[in-house]
């Protein structure tokens, strides 16, 4: 089996091919915005699959005439001249191989907005708290929402996968994520959004459930609100909304569980699919488990 170290060679660009890619999306992400005087930043944080992207949609609602430059790195993944090669041969190593390019495509253009003052929102999983010291360096004219969502790790995985199923059968190809990644971003968010709030360099700190509209996501936390008492901080309202959101997590798994179940007699379907079908599994059969002991 082919190394990832070679796959991730044979597909990287030269510096030219890089840096043309790079000024194409300065250029598209930069049309229709303009910078402002007291320019705003949200960093919306959560694993794979959680609704990050309506939680993007809900803030992007909140700035007049949506004049807001919205940073997501899987954006940029689309732009390598070979994404339809990569995703249908190495959609397990998808993320991993466009991430040498979109990564700095991603930098950069975070680094230009925040040296225009542009409004910002930028999307991460939380795996790390780096985006800490791009806050403390870069930011200090920003006023700065950190947002968090808390989303059942059953849940999450479903979405996973029915994402995926989707832009197969959309596209031909869909782009993976697979359960290693996924469980280190679900454990170490978190402790990140802590990290965070405790630190106080950013103005607020939020967490979110999801709502029935995915750009309408519910509140249960935010860190300049103290009616709000339902969660002694951010930590603990992701852990809070996650337990909350199992209910439904359970309900939605039994309503479409003979659709997952056929997924697996499917030949079609790869071994990284077939391991997240199996964590699921094993996921609801625990909870359907706790509840029989109650």
């Amino acid at each position: 089996m082919e190394e990832l170290e070679e796959i991730k060679k044979r597909y990287k660009l030269t510096n030219e091919e890089h840096d043309e890619i790079q000024q194409a999306i300065l250029r598209i992400w930069f049309d229709d915005k303009f910078p402002v005087e007291n320019p705003k930043a949200i960093i919306d944080i959560a694993p794979p699959a959680s609704g990050k992207t309506g939680l993007n949609g809900f803030g992007k609602d909140q700035f007049f005439d949506n004049n807001v430059v919205i940073i997501n790195s899987d954006e940029f993944k689309p732009f390598h001249p070979k994404v339809d090669e990569i995703a249908r041969l190495y959609p397990q190593y998808f993320t991993k191989i466009t991430d040498q390019e979109s990564n700095t495509w991603t930098s950069t253009l975070f680094d230009e907005a925040l040296k225009n003052g542009y409004n910002v929102i930028f999307e991460g999983t939380g795996r790390n708290a780096r985006i800490l010291e791009t806050i403390k360096n870069k930011m200090q004219k920003y006023h700065v929402t950190v947002r968090g969502m808390a989303v059942n790790e059953l849940n999450c995985l479903i979405s996973i996968l029915e994402r995926y199923e989707f832009q197969v059968k959309a596209k031909g190809w869909g782009r993976l994520v697979t359960l290693d990644h996924f469980y280190e971003t679900y454990n170490a968010m978190p402790q990140t959004i802590d990290e965070i709030e405790k630190s106080k360099v950013v103005d607020s700190v939020e967490v979110y459930k999801r709502g029935k509209i995915p750009s309408q996501p519910i509140k249960i936390y935010d860190s300049t609100e103290v009616e709000m008492g339902r969660f002694p901080n951010a930590r603990f309202a992701v852990f809070g909304g996650r337990e909350e959101d199992k209910k439904l997590a359970n309900e939605y798994f039994i309503k479409n569980e003979a659709i997952l179940l056929k997924l697996l007699e499917n030949d079609f379907v790869s071994e990284e699919e077939k391991e997240i079908l199996k964590q699921i599994l094993v996921l609801a059969q625990k909870e359907r488990s706790n509840e029989m002991q109650k």
